[in-house]
């Protein structure tokens, strides 16, 4: 791997192999509310070792050797918003008010031995209302303005203007959105201490930290692509196709 990894945007790496998400989380390396950071400076924001990150990529993509992770970056942006749509929306909708359900269980039989439960269920329950608002958001203002676009775009049309200005508008709240969500995230993995059960925990905790960890990790994964490839693409059509 060249050494100009180092000055590549964390977000610009993880779109280019999505498998590369899962060692960044491992060195707490933020790829998804700060893809724009370069390499260098987010390992030093996580006090790691650049070499030592480069490395363990050389190590990931010799492992996936011919093994495929989804391609994003080379999906059609249209593609793109579907995957976040069914994928994405419906899973939050789908697993969220489980996962919080079982938060209030494990708080009910767990809460004074660990009274960190108390902000998990506050976060988590702040999360999916904030999240709801966001996903309506997207799904009634940006994402069809932007599929309007596509369309105009591989017809060689151009579009009207946005109704509130830019797409810039919309997304500009969407990305402080994004924010707030990363920096809950990052909270909720010190609650749980990186979603480790403790050595009381009964099943039903385990299996809440477990299925915590996923909605987490699926989350990031939805913001990766919002941040680092749907946005600035939903930027460059406007540019291309509005009059």
């Amino acid at each position: 791997m060249n050494i100009d990894i180092k000055s590549r945007n964390v977000g610009d790496i993880v779109a280019d192999n999505f498998g590369y998400a899962t060692l960044f989380k491992r060195y707490n390396i933020d790829f998804c509310c700060h893809g724009a950071t370069p390499l260098v400076e987010a390992c030093r924001n996580a006090g790691v070792d650049v070499d030592e990150v480069i490395a363990a990529l050389d190590r990931e993509r010799e492992v996936q050797g011919s093994s495929h992770t989804m391609p994003f970056a080379s999906w059609p942006i249209d593609l793109l918003i579907d995957y976040v749509l069914k994928i994405h929306h419906r899973g939050i909708r789908a697993n969220g008010p489980g996962i919080l359900a079982d938060i209030q269980k494990v708080r009910s039989v767990h809460g004074e031995a660990h009274p960190e439960l108390a902000e998990l269920e506050e976060l988590f329950a702040m999360s999916l209302d904030d999240l709801e608002n966001h996903l309506s958001k997207e799904e009634q203002v940006l994402f069809p303005y932007v599929y309007a676009l596509y369309e105009a775009s591989e017809r060689g049309a151009m579009h009207e203007k946005m109704h509130c200005g830019t797409v810039m508008n919309p997304i500009r709240v969407m990305w402080r959105e994004h924010e707030d969500e990363g920096a809950r995230y990052m909270r909720i993995r010190e609650l749980t201490r990186n979603f480790q059960p403790p050595s009381d925990a009964c099943a039903t905790y385990r299996l809440m930290l477990g299925n915590l960890e996923k909605f987490m990790d699926a989350l990031f994964e939805h913001i990766h692509l919002e941040n680092n490839i749907i946005f600035p693409r939903c930027i460059s059509l406007e540019g291309c196709c509005v009059r």
